[in-house]
């Protein structure tokens, strides 16, 4: 996997993610790129026929530059550091950039990228590729997420442009990763890709896969609430939920999330015992700096020991299951995804313009559609109005590979 998006990704240096993210006009901002395309595809053609010889070398440690705070807990044994800027993890190469490379991940593992895919990502960096990993929470609404996740790209874009200059963006997705970046170069005219990289897409309906056991535990579990069931648990999973989050960073609860506990926890209780409560919660400082001091020994013990990126990842994971369900409950069990699969199709088939796209496969992955989307891309009207260049390989390994 690392060799081939390697091989693909451009090396050019002509694409600059503000030219095209800041302009204030999005037509010419897209013809900009494009001609610059035209320009630099056949440097592009001669370098990927090249061997790359570079050291698998560790990254060094990277600096957080201003706006961004530092997220290193990834569970690297290197000295790589990821950084946190405009919802965004940024991982900077530790040689001369040669490309952005904006990641997705699959569905609910992409919630934390830099932990569920941060060995390809951290290799991937080492040979000159600056990662922007945005984080998004699964929904069935695919245009939200979409929304959402460019938005937050083009606000990290005009700082990473101001400090390394023209860079090709290239879109890298797994799973349903893969499917947003199709949605963002097919649906959103002012995201213009250098190129994609889609491994093991995906493109079911809810019913035919896409969401596992959601026949057999997500349906059931939304009759339950729409038959009367305890929908405020939900709510106490959350709240459950962001104490775990706060406790893996070995911190407090902030005061208004504890408030938030007391008043959810104490609403059923008698009144003669809900009165007695506090209405305003508030911890001194020196309580709270005591306490703090407390636990922060079990997360610095679960660092020490590489399970607290585990649980990171896990408290991320499961963070999403309660709005998720509170989501389909509000739709109905037909709920499916918004655009459905058909119509996701139908607009790669019109709209898809990236210039380059690698379609990647493993060999044992039972919910792969890659053939699908690599016969659509082919065919569809912008590959051949702009002679885009779309290819396909197969790996081995399955979908978790």
């Amino acid at each position: 996997l690392l060799s081939a998006v390697r091989g693909f990704a451009p090396s050019s240096r002509r694409h600059s993610v503000a030219r095209v993210f800041r302009s204030t006009d999005v037509t010419s901002a897209a013809s900009e790129w494009k001609r610059s395309m035209d320009e630099e595809v056949a440097v592009i053609d001669a370098e990927i026929e090249e061997k790359e010889p570079e050291p698998e070398t560790e990254p060094a440690t990277s600096v957080p530059r201003s706006g961004a705070t530092s997220a290193s807990d990834s569970g690297s044994t290197s000295g790589s550091a990821w950084e946190y800027a405009h919802g965004n993890y940024i991982l900077r190469p530790p040689v001369p950039a040669r490309a952005v490379l904006h990641f997705l991940g699959g569905a609910l593992v992409g919630a934390a990228p830099h932990l569920t895919y941060g060995h390809l990502l951290r290799r991937l960096s080492t040979h000159g590729y600056l990662i922007v990993a945005t984080p998004y929470n699964l929904s069935f609404d695919h245009l939200q997420t979409c929304d959402n996740i460019v938005g937050r790209f083009e606000d990290a874009a005009p700082d990473l442009a101001a400090e390394y200059g023209p860079l090709p963006v290239v879109g890298v997705g797994h799973s349903c990763g893969a499917l947003l970046h199709v949605l963002v170069t097919s649906l959103f005219p002012d995201t213009p890709r250098a190129g994609n990289v889609l491994i093991s897409f995906n493109n079911k309906g809810v019913r035919d896969g896409a969401v596992p056991g959601f026949e057999e535990v997500v349906v059931p579990a939304i009759q339950f609430l729409e038959d009367g069931g305890p929908a405020d648990g939900l709510k106490g999973l959350e709240l459950i939920g962001d104490v775990a989050k706060c406790s893996l960073e070995g911190e407090l609860p902030p005061d208004s999330l504890l408030n938030e506990i007391v008043s959810f926890y104490a609403a059923p209780l008698p009144e003669a015992v809900s009165s007695a409560v506090p209405s305003d919660v508030s911890l001194p400082p020196s309580l709270r700096s005591s306490l703090a001091g407390a636990i922060s020994p079990l997360a610095s013990a679960l660092r020490d020991a590489g399970i607290l990126p585990t649980l990171r990842q896990g408290a991320e994971i499961v963070h999403q299951i309660p709005s998720l369900l509170r989501e389909v409950s509000a739709g109905g069990a037909t709920t499916d995804f918004i655009p459905p699969p058909q119509s996701v199709a139908a607009a790669a088939r019109r709209s898809y313009r990236a210039r380059r796209t690698l379609v990647l496969s493993y060999a044992g992955d039972p919910i792969d559609e890659s053939p699908a989307i690599l016969e659509l891309l082919r065919e569809s009207d912008g590959a051949s109005r702009a002679g885009a260049e779309v290819r396909g390989a197969e790996l081995e390994g399955n979908h978790a590979t």
